[in-house]
């Protein structure tokens, strides 16, 4: 799913406007300045997570003989070459 800008800034919006109606967070700043933060951190895992998934095809496709001459499906394979490349990077999937 391809995550837009005004998609990621609602989601953000929603999340902060919960946080404070449950009195989870007080805000020393302002709403615009923790939702550009907040939007800006999403962004980066969204980043993180299109890099684990290029390096998780690339391994793929290095491999790719062993792969079909073992017939495993691989799209389990990639699932697990992401997870554990995730589990190496401490990124959260």
């Amino acid at each position: 799913m391809r995550f837009t800008e005004d998609l990621v800034r609602r989601l953000c919006a929603a999340i902060l406007a919960r946080w404070k109606a449950k009195g989870l967070i007080r805000p020393k700043t302002t709403e615009e300045a923790l939702l550009s933060r907040m939007t800006a951190e999403i962004h980066k895992d969204i980043q993180r997570e299109a890099e684990l998934d290029r390096d998780a095809e690339a391994l793929l496709e290095k491999h790719l003989g062993k792969i079909e001459a073992s017939q495993a499906n691989s799209r389990v394979l990639f699932q697990k070459i992401k997870e554990r490349l995730a589990k190496e990077r401490d990124v959260v999937l």
